[in-house]
């Protein structure tokens, strides 16, 4: 036990220092936060687009409302006559200028600009005014705030929702990009930690080092030290992941991107959130122990990409079927894809999340996925003494079989 946790503890400690590591731990997280810091950049600079702006009227009422809208318009109180506006609309000084006037208890409007305003502009302006003109009329008919404030008042309408359809079309929409996120992390895993594992049994091997350390520790040691350090790894990652999203939502509660997200979050039953974990968890354990097994038929580290080549395959046939998953979750071979151990894990996923998947077709899912990663383990195990011995430069299908037939013996 003193020798697994010594090769456990310099596996691990080795690769969690590694830049590769720290990179494939950050880059993640840099994206989420620009995803979440973009809205609030778009802001920023869009300030800076309100247009400049000068108001020529008599009546300082609507001078006074167009300032408050500071979010559109910059108004430039030195201009008060229509030849100093002309002036500064050719000089660029300002983006236009606005001309009131009031014939028979009517208001007019025109706004000058020597490019088309656009449909933003001219709704602010429409919109400012007439909050303007009613403040006015209501002095005018006598109406106090109070009057006024039941007058214009909204009416509520809430929608209520009459439909077979198990999410509604907005829901539909954040789950479709949740969806194509989430895949996109599994199969941004699967392919780091196959790598990885493969890379890390193959390097001992091709230095032919693991007949000296096979020497001192058992292969059944060897091997479980090493997926052990691999899945603590994995577990390092998720966690930090886990804690830094924790941390986000206690920070940034209050924005209106994080109450969307606990909102939609609330409308999916807590199990289903369970299972994700659970998929994601035992589909990267599957890909990880089946990246051992290619690892240890490996004659040298330069071999690797090709003997994890397959699995490379099923990753990416994994998630494409999980992306026509998302938009049609009732394909038939959609269906038949989430029921196999090496796409289940994002294809069902995306179908669980879509909620276009039974209960009991989820379970059937996991457990044939679950089954399947113990089969995998302990044939991986039953072959890795015979395989890490074994140096064959004939192809992973041929290496294979060489293995089989050595464990037979």
């Amino acid at each position: 036990m003193n020798k697994f946790w010594v090769i456990t503890k310099q596996v691990y400690k080795r690769h969690v220092k590694t830049k590769s590591f720290i990179i494939s731990l950050l880059l993640p997280l840099i994206v989420a936060g620009i995803a979440l810091l973009l809205p609030k950049i778009m802001d920023y600079f869009g300030n800076d687009d309100s247009a400049k702006i000068s108001v020529l009227s008599n009546n300082p009422a609507f001078v006074q409302v167009i300032k408050q809208n500071k979010e559109h318009f910059k108004v430039n109180d030195s201009i008060t006559t229509k030849k100093a506006a002309e002036k500064a609309l050719n000089t660029e000084k300002i983006d236009g200028y606005l001309t009131l006037s009031e014939k028979n208890g009517k208001f007019k409007a025109m706004y000058t600009t020597r490019e088309t305003a656009g449909n933003e502009i001219m709704t602010q302006l429409s919109q400012s005014l007439t909050a303007a003109k009613v403040q006015l009329k209501a002095a005018e008919y006598g109406l106090d705030q109070q009057k006024l404030t039941d007058i214009t008042s909204l009416v509520p309408v809430k929608n209520q929702l009459k439909s077979d359809k198990q999410l509604t079309e907005s829901q539909k929409d954040v789950m479709q990009a949740a969806n194509l996120f989430l895949t996109l992390i599994i199969f941004f895993f699967v392919i780091s930690y196959a790598n990885i594992v493969a890379a890390e049994i193959a390097t001992e091997k091709g230095t032919r080092i693991m007949e000296v350390i096979l020497s001192s520790v058992s292969a059944t040691t060897h091997f479980l030290a090493k997926l052990t350090a691999i899945v603590l790894m994995l577990l390092t990652q998720i966690g930090c992941y886990l804690l830094v999203g924790f941390i986000a939502m206690l920070s940034l509660q209050k924005t209106d991107m994080i109450q969307g997200f606990v909102e939609q979050l609330a409308n999916f039953p807590v199990s289903y959130l369970i299972l994700n974990l659970l998929f994601i968890f035992f589909g990267l354990l599957l890909y990880i122990v089946l990246a051992a097994m290619a690892g240890s038929l490996v004659p040298n580290v330069e071999t690797v990409a090709q003997f994890i080549y397959p699995l490379t395959i099923f990753s990416i046939v994994g998630y494409w079927g999980s992306i026509v998953a998302t938009s049609i979750p009732d394909n038939i071979v959609v269906i038949i894809g989430s029921y196999i151990p090496v796409f289940s894990p994002m294809m069902m996923l995306a179908r669980m999340n879509m909620l276009a998947a039974s209960d009991l077709g989820i379970f059937i899912s996991l457990g044939i996925l679950i089954i399947t990663v113990g089969l995998s383990f302990l044939l991986t195990f039953r072959l890795y003494k015979s395989n890490v011995l074994l140096y064959s430069n004939e192809g992973l299908f041929k290496t294979l079989r060489k293995s089989f037939a050595y464990a037979k013996k």
